[in-house]
């Protein structure tokens, strides 16, 4: 009897900290950032591809008093035609990214805090590619993969100090289903569109935030689920004369916020549920795509 007792004042106590904590806004969590589009313009066996790019969010460029003071990285990508319709891809990102706040939401203070993350990436994936109408002049791909990865993250006060100090650390896993139209519109410029639909799962977590504070922030719905999330892209490539083998790439690469599906009590409909943690909703990137093969038809 005592232990259950000691059980209840403890959810109790939990809850109305929660509650407290609930009643003020809490500053968004990262768990997310979108990858560059590896689009493979590709038309038949032997084509292959290597690209490279910078990538950064436009808004974090200029240090605000309160909010983004940056997020940036770069990603390295492959793929190559194995058959005139099945293709193999790969890919790599890291980002470095800072949230800066005028306010501690873990106490409800006026203590300035700042948030860095670091992200990295590996992704593995195959699929198809075939032309789409009489003219060849748009090809449809759809590529499924997986992607493992860590992201870092310290939360601490600004200036810094060694009482308010907090980590979260966790290792990415991310299943993709990646269509993509590729249009060629001549030689020299190219335009690919690309939905993608991606469930990210956060595995061994490692953290020094309390319990409540996991829950105020929504890393605690990260320990029980996985998270759905769409990320389009579209990516312009431009070439030159007299030189096939090389393309200028400018690209937009968007990502939702993390939900899930959930069943209502008594009830067969589901309905998207959105959580606190977030996602890096849009990043520009800018890089080159190397085509050892040359732009062959």
């Amino acid at each position: 009897m005592k232990k259950i007792k000691n059980n209840i004042q403890h959810s109790l106590y939990l809850g109305f900290i929660s509650t407290l904590f609930l009643a003020a806004c809490s500053n968004p969590r990262y768990i997310n950032s979108p990858s560059v589009h590896n689009a493979a313009f590709f038309r038949q066996q032997g084509d292959f591809k290597l690209s490279a790019a910078a990538a950064g969010d436009p808004t974090g460029l200029i240090e605000e008093d309160n909010g983004r003071e940056r997020s940036y990285g770069f990603d390295g990508q492959a793929a190559v035609a194995v058959t005139d319709h099945f293709m193999l891809t790969a890919g790599g990102m890291y980002r470095s990214e800072r949230d800066k706040y005028n306010n501690d939401d873990l106490d409800n203070g006026t203590t300035p805090i700042k948030v860095d993350y670091t992200r990295s990436m590996f992704e593995l994936g195959a699929g198809f590619f075939t032309p789409m109408g009489r003219s060849q002049k748009t090809y449809f791909n759809g590529v499924f993969g997986v992607g493992f990865g860590k992201m870092q993250s310290n939360d601490q006060a600004n200036p810094v100090n060694t009482i308010r100090n907090r980590n979260f650390d966790a290792d990415l896993m991310k299943y993709y289903f990646h269509p993509s139209f590729n249009m060629f519109f001549n030689d020299y410029i190219r335009m690919s569109v690309a939905p993608r639909f991606s469930i990210l799962k956060l595995n061994n977590i490692r953290t020094n935030y309390l319990e409540v504070e996991e829950n105020l922030l929504g890393y605690a719905d990260a320990r029980e689920r996985a998270f759905g999330v769409f990320e389009p892209s579209i990516m312009l490539q431009t070439g030159f004369r007299n030189n096939d083998w090389l393309k200028l790439d400018f690209g937009l690469n968007f990502a939702s916020d993390p939900f899930t599906l959930r069943s209502i009590d008594d009830d067969d409909r589901v309905y998207p549920k959105h959580y606190n943690v977030q996602s890096r909703n849009m990043l520009i990137s800018v890089g080159l795509s190397f085509y050892p093969m040359g732009n062959r038809r």
